[in-house]
C-alpha cells in the first residue's frame, strides 16, 4: 500500500498541487480513472464532519458533495471546524445562509475564532416533507413534530391540520419520533424520510417552494481554483469608515455579492461584516491590500468554487 500511496502523491502533484484526497470531481479529466483505480486500491478515505444528527438538511448536503465517503456527526458548527483545524477531518460541511433567513450568525462567528478555510460552495433546496412511520392518511394525524425553524417555513399546512405542533431539536429527531409513535408526523427532509423509512403523507409542504440552503465545505486550505473569496472585516468606529473601505472595491468594478454586519462580542457596538466578493484570492491581492490599510482587522476566509449539484 505504500506504492498505491506514493502513486496519489504523483497524481496529486500533477493536478496542480491540489489538497490531498479531494471528493470525486475535482481531477482533471484525464487524471479520473487513474484516481478511481488508486482510490480502490486503498483502504484510505475521505474523513468528513458535518453539522447536525444524520437525516439533517447538513448531512443531506454532505452526502450529495461526498457520497462515497466517511461521514461524521457533529454536535455543533464549532465542534465541525475544530475536527477539520485538529486533522480529525479532511473536510467540513456547515450551513452558511439560508434565502430566507440570511447568514448563519454561529457559522460566521466560528471563522472568526478559526483558521481554517472555504473551499467549496455548495446550494440544496430546502424540501419538507409531511411523512410518518404509523400513520397512513393525513387525516389520522394527532401531532406533528418538527424543528421550530420548519415550523416557521410549514405554516400554510400546519393550520390546514390544526393539531399539536411539537417542537425537537432537529429534524431527523423528528423523523425518528415519528417511525414509532402512533398518530405522529414529522415535518422533515427528503434524507430523514429515507433513513428512518417514512411513509411521505404530503411532499414539498414548505410555504416558499423556491427556499434553500448555502453550506460551506471547509479545509485546512482554501481553493487554488477559486474564482469566489470570502473575508471578514471590521472598520474604524468613524463616519464614513465602511465607505472608505469599499471604495476600493467600487473603484476596481468588483462585485460584492453579500455584505452582513455582525455584533463583536467582546467589543460593545462595534461590528464585523462578512464579505463575498467576486475574484479569487490572487486576483483580489491588490485591493485587498489596499483595503486591509483601511480596516482595523480583516481576514481572508479563503477561496472557493461553487459546486453545481443539479447534475
Amino acid at each position: 500500500m505504500d506504492v498505491v500511496e506514493e502513486l496519489l502523491k504523483l497524481a496529486e502533484r500533477a493536478a496542480r498541487e491540489r489538497p490531498t484526497r479531494l471528493p470525486s470531481g475535482t481531477w482533471p479529466e484525464e487524471l479520473k480513472p487513474v484516481i478511481e483505480w488508486l482510490r480502490s486500491l486503498s483502504p484510505m478515505k475521505v474523513k468528513v464532519a458535518y453539522l447536525g444528527p444524520p437525516g439533517s438538511y447538513t448531512h443531506e448536503a454532505a452526502s450529495l458533495v461526498f457520497p462515497k465517503e466517511e461521514l461524521v456527526s457533529k454536535g455543533s458548527i464549532p465542534e465541525v471546524f475544530e475536527s477539520v483545524e485538529k486533522g480529525e477531518a479532511d473536510f467540513g460541511v456547515v450551513p452558511i445562509a439560508n434565502r430566507l433567513e440570511g447568514p448563519v450568525n454561529e457559522t460566521i462567528d466560528a471563522f472568526l475564532q478559526s483558521h481554517v478555510k472555504v473551499y467549496y460552495d455548495v446550494e440544496i433546496p430546502i424540501r419538507i416533507m409531511l411523512a410518518s412511520g404509523t400513520v397512513k392518511d393525513v387525516k389520522e394525524i394527532k401531532r406533528v413534530y418538527g424543528h421550530p425553524m420548519i415550523f416557521k417555513q410549514a405554516t400554510k399546512l400546519l393550520k390546514e391540520l390544526g393539531v399539536e405542533q411539537v417542537p425537537t431539536s432537529s429534524t431527523s429527531e423528528a423523523a425518528r419520533i415519528a417511525a414509532q409513535e402512533p398518530g405522529a408526523a414529522a415535518l422533515c427532509s427528503p434524507k430523514a424520510v429515507e433513513m428512518y423509512k417514512l411513509k411521505v403523507l404530503r411532499a414539498n409542504v414548505e410555504d416558499k417552494p423556491h427556499n434553500a440552503t448555502r453550506f460551506f465545505v471547509i479545509h485546512k486550505r482554501d481553493n487554488p481554483e477559486g474564482d469566489k473569496t470570502a473575508l471578514l472585516a471590521s472598520v474604524p468606529h468613524r463616519p464614513g469608515g465602511l465607505f472608505e473601505f469599499l471604495k476600493p472595491f467600487a473603484e476596481r468594478g468588483i462585485n460584492l455579492t453579500m455584505i452582513y454586519s455582525r455584533p463583536l462580542k467582546d467589543h460593545p457596538w462595534r461590528y464585523v461584516f462578512y464579505i463575498e466578493t467576486e475574484g479569487s484570492r490572487e486576483a483580489l491581492k491588490e485591493v485587498l491590500e489596499e483595503a486591509s490599510k483601511i480596516s482595523s482587522f480583516l481576514k481572508i476566509l479563503g477561496s472557493y468554487t461553487k459546486l453545481d449539484l443539479t447534475g
